[in-house]
C-alpha cells in the first residue's frame, strides 16, 4: 500500500494546463442553438441561482461555487476575469428576463444538465439545510433543464446521504 500523505501540509500542486477548449466547445454550441448565453454563463446562472434560492448566499455556498469553478472542466479553463464578467452577465440577464433561468437551463447541452444538477443540489446542501424554498428551486429546475424526475429524486437521494457527513 502507498503511503498516505497528509494532504492539508502538502504543497499545492503544479497547476496544470486545461486540455479542455472552452471557446471551442461554446462555439459548436452555439452553431447548433439560437441563444446568446454561453455553456459558461449558463451553468454559473444555476449556481448562482442555486445558492440564492432561499434568500441568502451562505460562505459554505461561496465556497462551494469558489470550488466548482477550480475543479469543474467547464469552469476551470476560464479566467477569474472571465467569470467576474459571466457573473455580471448572469446578474444582468437574471434581472431583466422575466425567463432568465429557463433560457440559461435550456442553453445548457443536454449532457451537462443532470450533472450541473448535481452541482446545485450540492451547493444547497452545503449549509447543511434544505428549505422548503429550496426544494422548490430543485423541482422548477428539474422541469426547465428537462430532466426525468427519478433522475432527479436519485441524485437528491445520494447527495442528501454524502452532506450527512
Amino acid at each position: 500500500m502507498a503511503e498516505v500523505m497528509n494532504i492539508f501540509q502538502a504543497s499545492p500542486e503544479p497547476k496544470q494546463p486545461s486540455t479542455f477548449d472552452f471557446d471551442k466547445l461554446t462555439e459548436q454550441f452555439r452553431q447548433h442553438r439560437n441563444t446568446d448565453w454561453t455553456v459558461a454563463e449558463a451553468f454559473l446562472c444555476l449556481l448562482l441561482a442555486a445558492a440564492s434560492s432561499d434568500g441568502v448566499v451562505a460562505q459554505e455556498e461561496q465556497a462551494e461555487i469558489r470550488a466548482l469553478t477550480r475543479r469543474s472542466r467547464a469552469l476551470k479553463s476560464v479566467s477569474e476575469q472571465q467569470l467576474a464578467q459571466a457573473n455580471s452577465v448572469v446578474v444582468e440577464r437574471l434581472n431583466s428576463r422575466p425567463n432568465g433561468l429557463q433560457e440559461a437551463c435550456d442553453s445548457l447541452p443536454m449532457d451537462m444538465r443532470l450533472p450541473v444538477f448535481a452541482h446545485c443540489v450540492d451547493i444547497i446542501l452545503a449549509d447543511g439545510v434544505l428549505l422548503p424554498v429550496e426544494a422548490e428551486f430543485l423541482n422548477k429546475i428539474t422541469a426547465y433543464l428537462g430532466l426525468d424526475p427519478s433522475d432527479s429524486k436519485r441524485v437528491m437521494e445520494v447527495l442528501l446521504v454524502k452532506n450527512r457527513f
